[in-house]
């Protein structure tokens, strides 16, 4: 008679290919983040089983982060295992920031994560396939809870995080399977794996849970890493709810400008203390903020925005993120300092810091194009005494003098471009080219265009 072991790996490849199947369809491009671990090994011949099946195209990619004397060993255990199932493989050598303020768990996983989504742009990947399974999300609820974070941080990890522009699709197929499944699994299978020996380390956090606090939660309760995983998914529901909530709020108090979206400052009174908190939280995370900001954090940011009175600004910066008010708006942007200056060479379009700017082809308007010294002109920002003509027939102004009458945000003033020829400041956004670089009627001109990046008109 067949044993219940024996039964119950087939049943979890099956799992793993069903839970993938679920968020992708049959003839998919997938890419597995492969470690050589036990989890990314019983992930890799899951999904290996399936393909043919499913007609899923399978690649696979291992990162050496160049910590461990024995990561060469590693790369090489990856290789020969894809090698012997007929999967193309890559290595990915990165530097890891060993002096990160955020610590080199952090550092390691930002690497780690930059060369896979790189790998999975290039291949053309539907999506990213990574090992995470329920123990994981349970130490993530656990290590989330005792730094005191919000609903956000213990709803934990999603099982689907679908693509954007900056990244590709990432599917976490094994979310709902405890480590103990998967080992038994990988035995029964004979399934060979390499075990990365700074996992015992408990000086970090993740091992200490790992090794010391889960061990002895599922000794008490034999299925805790399952019901917190569980537990998660009902959080990150909840989040989802309330994310739906604050988009709505900040649809209402949505302000288009020349520069931007941004939000009505009263609108943001009106609202009560925990849907101003929730509506922040919501609008710093989708604009790019790394981390969620702390209780107090938040309490006193949204102090200052509610005590806020023209002229002055509350400039605040979190994780990425700048928040300022100004003519009773409040304006989210990434935060970066003024970029380095750059030379024209002719492009129709350059990314410069916070924006974009354009040139646009027109006729009698603009800098002349035979005027306009391809290779001359500099973009660059605002520098001491710069002062720049307005237009035809208008003397020249200050920067501060000009971008107070454009409506220009004071925080975007460094970050705006100024066009010059030599120490000579031709345009800055709100200004027109004058004589001798304007275009006259009829001539070709190319019109220089600028879009900051701020904020989206919604959230979502």
């Amino acid at each position: 008679m067949e044993s219940s072991r024996s039964r119950r790996s087939p049943d979890l490849y099956a799992r793993i290919a069903a839970s993938t199947a679920a968020h992708l369809a049959d003839g998919s491009q997938l890419l597995i983040g492969l470690s050589g671990g036990l989890d990314s090994t019983v992930l890799l011949h899951a999904l290996a089983a399936a393909r043919d099946e499913r007609r899923w195209r399978l690649a696979c990619a291992h990162v050496h982060h160049g910590l461990s004397p024995n990561a060469d060993a590693w790369a090489h255990h990856c290789a020969a295992q894809a090698a012997a199932l007929g999967i193309p493989f890559s290595l990915h050598r990165v530097q890891v920031d060993t002096a990160s303020p955020d610590g080199l768990e952090c550092a390691a996983r930002d690497a780690r994560y930059r060369a896979l989504n790189a790998q999975a742009q290039a291949l053309g990947a539907d999506a990213l396939l990574t090992a995470h399974h329920a123990d994981d999300q349970a130490e993530t609820l656990l290590h989330n809870m005792v730094r005191g974070a919000g609903l956000l941080g213990l709803a934990g990890m999603p099982v689907w995080r679908p693509a954007t522009p900056a990244r590709p699709a990432q599917l976490r197929p094994l979310l709902g399977l405890a480590r103990s499944a998967l080992e038994a699994c990988a035995i029964e299978h004979g399934l060979v794996w390499m075990d990365d020996e700074s996992n015992a380390d408990t000086r970090y956090a993740r091992n200490y849970l790992r090794r010391e606090v889960m061990p002895r939660l599922s000794a008490r309760w034999p299925r805790a890493a399952e019901t917190m995983s569980g537990v998660a998914r009902r959080l990150a529901e909840a989040q989802t709810l309330l994310d739906g909530l604050a988009d709505a709020d900040a649809a209402a108090l949505t302000t288009a400008t020349e520069w931007g979206t941004a939000w009505s400052i009263d609108g943001l009174r009106a609202l009560d203390d925990a849907r101003s908190r929730n509506l922040l939280r919501r609008l710093l995370r989708v604009h790019g903020a790394r981390t969620a900001p702390t209780e107090a954090w938040l309490d006193e940011w949204l102090r200052q925005i509610r005590a806020w009175q023209p002229g002055a600004e509350c400039p605040v910066t979190h994780a990425g993120v700048a928040g300022f008010c100004h003519r009773g708006l409040l304006w989210l942007m990434p935060d970066q300092p003024p970029p380095a200056a750059v030379v024209w060479q002719g492009e129709t379009a350059i990314v410069w810091g916070t924006g974009c700017l354009r040139f646009d082809a027109v006729i009698g308007r603009g800098f002349a194009s035979s005027a306009l010294p391809v290779g001359q002109l500099t973009i660059r920002a605002r520098q001491p005494k710069d002062r720049v003509c307005r237009g035809p027939g208008r003397p020249r102004a200050g920067v501060k003098q000009i971008a107070q009458e454009c409506g220009l945000p004071p925080w975007l003033r460094d970050r705006a471009p100024i066009l010059a020829v030599g120490r000579e400041a031709l345009w800055m956004p709100g200004c027109e080219p004058a004589p001798p670089w304007q275009a006259a009627p009829g001539e070709p001109g190319w019109l220089p265009v600028w879009t900051p990046v701020v904020a989206q008109s919604t959230p979502g």
